[in-house]
This record gives structure tokens, C-alpha cells and sequence, in this order.
């Protein structure tokens, strides 16, 4: 499901700037559920006494389906509870979604959920002891770590809920390889700040921010916008897999 999160589809073949005003309309219509309904919904999410928290695919239905269907309405998607919740198990369940724009408000509502069961938790940090790619809160796996100033150390950050949490400073996120030969960096004068690293040692990669040289006020955003980093790492690490000859 990180993987979802991390690629969201908005609007099929819009601009990016079309792209971005659907996404900041479905923001806006995030905050105000949040404001209307996040002190009802609070009381029917109970966190576990052991990260994850809040695991994703815990989160009640109806929460799920009441913010989904706002969000559907902001951009004229018509569809009926009945396929929605469907939709929804599918999806848990880690079955894709064919509709480009079902599963971007599907994936933006469970953001804002994301995001407000996260709010009493955030004057407990997690402690430095944690270590996984799995975000503590919401179970979500992550593609991005962060260097924060003013002297680099690095945090994953959890797309999908927005926390944050210490990590190794070096190394690759997904398999933990710190041989830095087979860490391979891709970044582009498009995107100052920003690289994505392919590791050879599993064959995935992972997006790095350097918080020292760019400022984000929205990581989901910032991830989408730079998605042709994404593609150039899938491009790299296909064909030093032909001339590894891990493929045919």
C-alpha cells in the first residue's frame, strides 16, 4: 500500500497543475471533515499499546467511507456505498484499484484520517530506539527519509500520516544494505535538494530530501510533483539488472 501512497494517480492525464488544484480541493475539503466530524471520529479510534497504533487497515469502515464519499462528491465522482465498500476490502487486502480518481480520494481520505488519529500522539515521540520502516502510527511502510538541519541527521517520514522517526544516517531504508557501493543516487537540476536512491542490493529505491537545501510544506505533494525521479530510478535499476543478468 506505500507503494499507492507514494505514486497517487490524480485525474488521469491532467496537467500538474490541474492535477494540483484537484488535489488542494480535496485538501480543503480534508481540514473542514476534520473540523466537523474529527472530534466524533476521535472517539471511535483506540490505539494499541504497541506500534502501529493506528494500522491502516483497522481504521472503521464507516470513518473510511463517510470522508471517501465527501471527497468523491468534490470531484463529481458518483458511486454507490455498496461498490465503495467493496472497494475499500479490496483494497485492504492489497488488490488494486482500477479507477485513477476513486483511488486518489480513497487514498487522500485515509491520509486525513491518518493525520487526526495521529494528533494525540504527537507530544509522545517515538522513542530513539525504534527501528523500522514502518511507520509507528500508522503501520504504513515508507519511501522517504529526510535530512534535517542544521547538521543532516536523517528521519524516515510517513507519507500517509505524516510522522517521523530517527533512523540510521547512511543506508539503504528498504533492505538496510550499507555498503555504499551499492547505493546509487539519481538526481536532476529540476529537483535541487531531492534524490532518489537506487540500491542494487535489493533492487528498490527510496526518495531522500535534504530539508537544508529546500523547505516542503507538503510532502505528498512534493513526492508527486517528482515523480520523474521515481521513474528514472525504475529505468536504472531495470537495466543494471539486464547487464547484471539478474533478469532475461
Amino acid at each position: 500500500m506505500d507503494k499507492n501512497m507514494q505514486k497517487m494517480e490524480l485525474a488521469g492525464d491532467a496537467t500538474m497543475e490541474q492535477a494540483y488544484q484537484t488535489y488542494s480541493l480535496l485538501n480543503e475539503e480534508v481540514r473542514r471533515w476534520q473540523d466537523e466530524r474529527g472530534s466524533f471520529w476521535m472517539e471511535e479510534l483506540s490505539p494499541a499499546e504497541t506500534p502501529p497504533y493506528y494500522p491502516l487497515v483497522e481504521f472503521p469502515e464507516m470513518v473510511v467511507l463517510e470522508l471517501w464519499k465527501r471527497l468523491n462528491r468534490v470531484i463529481g465522482v458518483l458511486v454507490s456505498e455498496s461498490v465503495l465498500r467493496e472497494t475499500w476490502n479490496e483494497f485492504k487486502a492489497g488488490q488494486p484499484v482500477s479507477d485513477p480518481e476513486l483511488l486518489s480520494c480513497l487514498q487522500i481520505a485515509l491520509s486525513g484520517i491518518a493525520h487526526l488519529s495521529r494528533a494525540p500522539l504527537q507530544d509522545q515521540p517515538v522513542e530513539p530506539s525504534y527501528e523500522s520502516t514502518v511507520c509507528p502510527v500508522c503501520g504504513e511502510g515508507t519511501a522517504l527519509s529526510v535530512l534535517a538541519p542544521p547538521n543532516g541527521k536523517r528521519f524516515l517520514h510517513c507519507n500517509l500520516c505524516g510522522q517521523e522517526w530517527p533512523t540510521t544516517r547512511v543506508g539503504c531504508i528498504r533492505c538496510g544494505s550499507e555498503e555504499a557501493s551499492e547505493q546509487n543516487y539519481l538526481n536532476s537540476e529540476e529537483f535541487p535538494g531531492i534524490e532518489v536512491v537506487a540500491c542494487e542490493a535489493c533492487g528498490q529505491y527510496f526518495k531522500e530530501l535534504d530539508l537544508r537545501l529546500l523547505s516542503v510544506a507538503d510532502y505528498i505533494w512534493e513526492d508527486v510533483r517528482t515523480l520523474p525521479l521515481n521513474y528514472a530510478a525504475e529505468q536504472w535499476l531495470a537495466e543494471h539488472a539486464k547487464v547484471s543478468g539478474k533478469v532475461q
